[in-house]
């Protein structure tokens, strides 16, 4: 008989449970569930690389758990490549000082050159002049002694002139010896670089001996280069100084042939020819103008030199900044969770070499489209930290549309459609006690009808 009865009691007291949970109102697990959330409190993590360079690990200033600030040095990169390299570019940049003076200089004395020319082209112009004119009207006591005075200094001219030419010359003879001594030098640093290269290969030298000897040889070559065109320099102004010692010399020659022709009178033929030389007379000024034109061409070649040396110091500091690049510092406030690479170690440019936990914490709640509306970004939420039984306010950082997965389907007892999820950030100041990874019920009162 209890038998029988036995599954009419399990029958009624189902029914019996049912209508509790009827009446329950929504205090089962799922409504509650939607009312408040539960989520895991979580910190921003930094990962710190060094920025274009790379290179072997000098030093780690920093552990694991370690507080840090802003700016605080966590590790260093091996900077002897860099430095090497920044000191053969100062080098480069000193040579291209001195060849831009040089250059200068150069210029400065073939203008005073062509000064002095057009001077004494316009004494000669006038020479000419004064010579034809006497010429055309008999020449007069004073005129003889003043075409004197005038071959006088048309010898003075010359042999300054020719003083200059020898000059000229003993500069070439220098540069020449100059040139000798480069390239010896230059061969020397190509057999050390050589010599040095094998032993590299060999595995008996380093690459810092390596890198030294190749910038021995760079500069080298340019000292190399440097004095030989010292030489076309100087073999340029011989060129200058021995026109300017044929114009003076044709000077004197013509003084003379005037004077000449004063003392002897004048023909037809000789008047022609005073005119003539009065047209070549002024045919040299022209000439001194054609070469202050080619002075001016060589301050194009001295702005040239110029722009270079602005190049090679756009590439130092380019150098400098990469070596600064070589000290790593936080970029943040917060503790160090994990340093990747071990003291002499290369790492590569970009690559995560310490990871920092920052002091800013924050949650992600997942609600329903229905309680979204609630969530608005810059809106203060209260929640509640499990593990210190404290309540803590945050504010929302952004709210954006859920991952798929994250949607309820069919899930309602009426088998309503299928709901969207929201993604909400809720950023908590930190205090003390709270640390990422502790829970978070956060209540979202969520409708389940």
């Amino acid at each position: 008989m209890l038998k029988k009865v036995i599954p009419y009691l399990l029958l009624v007291i189902a029914l019996g449970t049912g209508g509790i949970l009827m009446a329950m109102s929504g205090k089962d697990a799922v409504s509650m569930a939607a009312r408040e959330k539960d989520t895991l409190l979580a910190a921003d993590t930094v990962n710190a690389s060094f920025q274009g360079v790379g290179g072997k690990v000098s030093s780690i200033n920093v552990k694991e758990e370690q507080q840090v600030k802003k700016g605080d040095v966590l590790m260093t990169l091996d900077p002897v490549d860099k430095d090497l390299e920044i000191e053969k570019l100062k080098s480069q940049i000193a040579q291209m000082d001195v060849q831009i003076a040089q250059a200068k200089d150069s210029l400065d004395i073939q203008a005073d050159k062509i000064t002095e020319s057009e001077k004494q082209a316009q004494l000669d112009i006038q020479a000419a002049q004064t010579a034809e004119s006497k010429v055309k009207k008999g020449a007069r006591a004073e005129d003889i002694q003043q075409q004197q005075l005038a071959i006088a200094s048309a010898k003075q001219s010359a042999e300054n002139a020719l003083t200059a030419v020898e000059t000229a010359k003993q500069n070439v003879g220098i540069a020449k010896k100059a040139v000798t001594t480069r390239q010896k030098a230059l061969e020397l640093a190509r057999e050390n670089y050589t010599r040095i290269k094998a032993l590299k290969d060999s595995g008996i030298s380093t690459q810092a001996e390596l890198d030294k000897a190749q910038n021995d040889l760079d500069s080298a070559e340019i000292a190399f280069e440097t004095a030989q065109d010292q030489v076309d320099i100087a073999k340029q102004s011989v060129i200058t100084a021995s026109n300017q010692a044929d114009i003076a010399r044709n000077a004197v020659a013509q003084q003379q042939t005037a004077l000449e022709k004063m003392l002897a009178g004048a023909t037809a033929e000789e008047r022609e020819q005073a005119r003539v030389q009065t047209e070549k007379a002024k045919e040299a000024l022209t000439q001194t103008s054609q070469s202050r034109e080619e002075v001016e061409n060589g301050e194009y070649n001295v702005n040239l030199l110029t722009k270079q040396k602005e190049a090679l110091q756009v590439q130092l500091k380019a150098l400098q900044l990469q070596r600064d690049r070589t000290v790593l510092k936080s970029p943040v406030d917060g503790k160090v969770t994990r340093v990747v690479p071990k003291l002499g170690e290369n790492v590569s440019a970009g690559a995560t070499v310490i990871m920092i936990e920052t002091d800013d914490l924050y949650y992600d709640l997942y609600v329903g489209e229905e309680a979204v509306a609630k969530f608005l970004a810059g809106s203060k939420v209260n929640s509640r930290i499990v593990a210190l039984n404290r309540d803590v306010e945050g504010e929302v950082e952004y709210v954006t549309s859920a991952p798929q997965y994250t949607n309820m389907r069919m899930s309602r007892d009426k088998g309503q459609s299928d709901i969207s999820s929201f993604q909400v950030r809720v950023r908590v100041p930190r205090t003390e006690g709270l640390l990422p990874g502790m829970t978070v019920e956060v209540q979202t009162d969520e409708s389940t009808d």
